[in-house]
């Protein structure tokens, strides 16, 4: 029935929006019915919505009409956006015929409205308002000159321009720099060139200047390397700045990516750096060379722009002076330098970085290192793993971390070796957490990991290396390793069982579920049964790898509720049981709200469950919320979302 109710009122609303589209449609007025609106008494705010409408379907028909109110006070504007937006060409002819007729302000709108057609006939006659007394009028005629464009235009606005001042002045320097600019996408650059270059001559006005100067290099054809280069050495530094915006467009391939670098050691620091900034945004290698040879500049913030170019336009060359500054340049050097490093990629980059490994000093080798793990280059695994078993500390932790990120699967027992080798416990920890890392990253990103050597270990190894690999299984979902995890807890060490308790108290693998709920039946460690509980609750309701339904999640707090609990572990099962949207954790909930110790936590839990399940208007939630309200121990706030809850419910 609901059903039915839905679809008939979706049908219902769907026809209505038909009918009220299809009505619109029908009052919609045609062309003569707006015609005849314009002709009648109507009001002028009735005309002025009939302007409006006529703007979208006016024909040739409406010119008339429409040109006998481009002299009317109230109705010109509306009239003249009409005729601007039609296509019929009387449209433009009856803007141009009122010129003459109007002034002021009705007058510049039809200016506005010829410029906005692009209406080359119009010229001569707004060119003759050029010297209109009305200031606001004659720069209004400079713009729209501007934006119709042309060779008329250009001899009008360019005639006038000695004579003016102020804002007419600036208004016609506007509308030939428009004009040029114009020419110059239509491919008129000798005629756009004159222009630019006259205006270079002629004003003062910087920002003009400046306007000129870049219309000038855009239009300089074969001449425009020189022209920019010129300007990027010479001492003006609006040409300056103009120059160094364009370069990283500039035409010319490598050759001018050779001549812009060459540039480099004839400026100063603040023009090196935009400069070496340009060369980086045109990604040509060539300039790497001149850009390298910064990295000795006195001034550092030249020396972080070249490091930071280096990364994209860098090769092989860099990698040692790269790798030094990261190892002792200060703070944003070395780490603008270690991100070059991983961000290399002219050349066989992991190759070159292995073969750099050799020979350099202990912080170089280091930083070599790092950036080989940060790229992830796999390459560097066998390398790496032969540097893992140095004497020296930091080169082998160096080697270890790098190792964690480029490791591959089948290398995973080359790892395990270096934890069963290692000779003493802080190589041991490091190589562990190495083999640790690599196996989740595998595991992760394949989906599974070969962990077999790692189990074999896990089992049969030294004590000291059992205890420091059985973590390792809490972090994987492998059958090897969860069957060493298993057979660990039975080992005759003490040790090796306490480790392997832990392990399981952390592991993310569900299928050891039932062995950890065991654990917190037989355990009397009381540490130990309180970490068993916490990893039962964990991954019952919390853990994405562990998929399991309602029922099987309050059976599982259900079955560790029936233990003898102290305060801590009851409110441990609690924050489980809250996390469990299902009224029947509300019925498990009742009688614990009776227990002094754990209400507010009880209380807690029966908010948030009957939150989620509040739209369900059952009784075990009303009765739940209703119980919150009678404890001594629950708090307003507590008391306030019962009754909130009560009332959603209701």
């Amino acid at each position: 029935m609901k059903r039915t109710l839905g679809v008939f009122i979706c049908f219902s609303a769907t026809f209505a929006v038909s009918l009220q589209a299809r009505a619109q449609d029908q009052q919609t007025p045609d062309e003569s019915q707006l015609d005849a609106i314009l002709k009648s008494d109507r009001s002028p705010g009735e005309k002025d919505a009939a302007c409006s409408q006529l703007k979208r379907v006016a024909t040739a028909q409406s010119v008339p009409i429409l040109a006998d109110l481009l002299t009317d006070p109230q109705l010109s504007h509306s009239a003249r956006y009409a005729l601007e937006s039609m296509s019929a060409p009387e449209a433009g002819q009856a803007l141009l015929d009122a010129l003459d007729k109007t002034s002021g302000s009705n007058q510049v709108g039809m200016v506005s409205s010829l410029a906005a057609r692009r209406q080359v006939d119009a010229v001569s006659k707004i060119a003759g308002l050029l010297s209109n007394a009305d200031t606001i009028t004659a720069a209004a005629a400079a713009n729209a000159l501007g934006r119709i464009g042309g060779d008329d235009v250009r001899v009008a606005l360019t005639a006038a321009l000695p004579a003016s001042t102020g804002v007419l002045h600036e208004a016609e320097v506007d509308g030939l720099l428009t004009c040029a600019y114009s020419d110059l996408r239509r491919g008129n650059q000798g005629v756009a060139a004159n222009v630019f270059s006259a205006l270079q001559e002629s004003e003062t006005n910087k920002t003009v200047r400046i306007a000129a100067f870049r219309g000038l290099v855009l239009s300089s054809g074969d001449n425009v390397i020189k022209l920019a280069l010129d300007a990027i050495v010479g001492g003006d530094p609006s040409r300056q700045s103009v120059a160094l915006q364009l370069s990283s467009r500039l035409p010319g391939g490598t050759a001018t990516t050779e001549a812009l670098a060459a540039s480099v050691a004839k400026v100063q620091a603040p023009v090196q750096i935009a400069l070496v900034q340009s060369l980086q945004q045109r990604g040509d290698p060539a300039a790497g060379p001149a850009v390298a040879s910064l990295l000795d500049s006195p001034d550092a913030n030249v020396r972080l722009a070249a490091i930071a170019a280096l990364g994209d336009l860098g090769d092989s060359s860099v990698i040692l002076p790269l790798a030094d500054m990261a190892a002792s340049a200060p703070g944003p050097e070395r780490n603008s330098a270690r991100q070059a490093l991983v961000d290399l990629r002219r050349g066989s980059m992991a190759e070159a970085l292995v073969n750099a490994l050799e020979g350099t000093p202990a912080g170089t080798q280091l930083e070599l290192m790092r950036a080989l793990g940060d790229r992830g280059d796999s390459y560097a695994a066998a390398k790496l793993l032969k540097i893992a078993q140095s004497e020296d500390d930091s080169i082998r932790a160096g080697a270890l971390h790098a190792l964690a990120l480029v490791a591959v699967e089948a290398q995973t027992p080359n790892l395990v070796e270096l934890v069963v080798n290692s000779k003493d416990d802080d190589a041991r920890s490091e190589a562990a957490e190495a083999l640790g890392d690599s196996c989740q990253r595998i595991e992760a990103r394949a989906g599974h990991c070969d962990v077999q050597s790692l189990a074999d270990a896990a089992r049969s190894a030294a004590p000291e290396t059992r205890i420091v690999l059985l973590p390792i299984c809490a972090e994987l979902i492998e059958a090897p390793t969860r069957e060493a995890l298993r057979a660990s807890l039975t080992d005759p060490k003490l040790e090796v069982r306490e480790a392997a308790m832990r392990t399981l108290c952390d592991t993310r693998d569900g299928e050891l579920l039932s062995d950890l709920l065991k654990l917190t039946e037989i355990q009397r460690n009381k540490k130990i049964r309180m970490l068993a509980i916490r990893g039962c609750v964990r991954l019952a309701t919390q853990e994405d790898t562990v998929k399991l339904s309602a029922e099987e999640k309050l059976r599982i707090i259900a079955q560790i509720y029936k233990l003898p609990l102290d305060t801590e572990e009851k409110r441990i099962a609690l924050a489980g049981l809250g996390a469990v949207p299902d009224k029947r954790a509300l019925v498990m909930l009742m009688p614990i709200m009776d227990d002094a110790a754990v209400q507010p936590e009880a209380a807690a839990a029966v908010l948030r469950i009957a939150k989620a399940v509040s739209n369900e208007r059952d009784q075990e939630a009303v009765n739940a919320l209703k119980k919150v309200l009678t404890l001594f121990s629950a708090t307003p706030d507590a008391r306030k979302a019962a009754q909130d809850g009560l009332k959603a419910i209701q």
